[in-house]
């Protein structure tokens, strides 16, 4: 027998003895890079991670159930068509406030659909991802009965959109023009303190010290670097280390490229490109950590 979806607050029935639809909210993270330079798979992950804490974050403070969770986002249910637009909204707003790295750009794209009673649940959890295929990131895209559930405040807010192939009559929610919903009144937490990262580089007598405050560290053979090479391999503008998200990741813009040995891994060359550097190793810019040890640099996070 298929599953039915249980109503997300347990409302039961209505006063007429019939149950009422509940409503699906898809929430998709999605990728969106112009450039041609891939994150490392850990700091990308990261960078996932967040916003889907983010969203867990909203439907922990406004109400909703998370149905299912996905490597790259969720699925929650609401009683009301109302309730799951604002609450979408706010999805939105939360991840659009988050920091991008460098060019690549990470986004948010929502689709809602309601589950009338005995409709099976899964057609419509695929409807609901359906939904988030018909736009770019960025955006609400809400089926019809989920539409003319809202009150005109929120209907006003909408706009349909051209036909489809399954034959569903969608629009688009113009989720900037919707005021956010205010949080429920909560006791004060305690303020969590800041972590502290370095970052540490060492070529023989020279050491280098640069705190989480530091955001950016510029490496090449340009006499205004913040550290300053003079292996004739290397370039003026060589590399930078960026800190963000808790991570350092180094930024190849060379003509050799940067070469980064950490730990006991194997020695990986990153030319136009970036990686995350954690623990400790070895940095050479223009050739490999194996050659022309006085220009290799030691390096350390922690």
């Amino acid at each position: 027998m298929e599953n039915k979806i249980p109503h997300p607050l347990d409302k039961g029935t209505s006063p007429d003895g019939a149950c009422d639809s509940i409503f699906l909210v898809h929430a998709a993270v999605v990728k969106v890079s112009g450039q041609a330079n891939a994150l490392d798979a850990d700091l990308l992950g990261k960078l996932f991670r967040r916003r889907l804490s983010r969203l867990e974050r909203v439907l922990a403070s406004h109400g909703g159930r998370v149905v299912r969770n996905f490597p790259q986002g969720l699925l929650a249910a609401f009683d009301t068509a109302e309730v799951a637009v604002l609450v979408a909204c706010e999805m939105q707003r939360r991840c659009a406030v988050i920091p991008q790295i460098m060019d690549t750009q990470i986004g948010l794209k929502i689709g809602i659909h309601p589950v009338a009673p005995g409709h099976k649940q899964a057609t419509e959890e695929t409807t609901a991802a359906w939904l988030t295929t018909l736009r770019g990131e960025g955006t609400i895209v809400a089926s019809e009965a989920v539409v003319e559930a809202l009150p005109a405040t929120l209907h006003e807010k909408t706009s349909p959109l051209d036909s489809n192939d399954k034959g569903i009559s969608i629009h688009l929610i113009d989720w900037n023009a919707i005021p956010m919903r205010p949080l429920p009144v909560q006791e004060p937490q305690k303020p969590t303190p800041p972590r502290s990262a370095s970052l540490i580089l060492r070529q023989g007598r020279r050491v280098f010290r640069f705190g989480a405050d530091k955001t950016v560290v510029t490496i090449g053979r340009a006499l205004d670097s913040d550290v300053v090479i003079q292996s004739a391999k290397a370039s003026r503008q060589h590399c930078r280390i960026v800190y963000r998200l808790d991570n350092h990741v180094l930024v190849d813009m060379s003509m050799n490229g940067t070469y980064v040995q950490s730990g006991n891994a194997p020695e990986k060359a990153i030319r136009k490109n970036m990686m995350t550097l954690s623990g400790s190793g070895r940095i050479a810019f223009g050739h490999s950590c194996e050659v022309d040890g006085e220009h290799v640099f030691e390096f350390e996070i922690g």
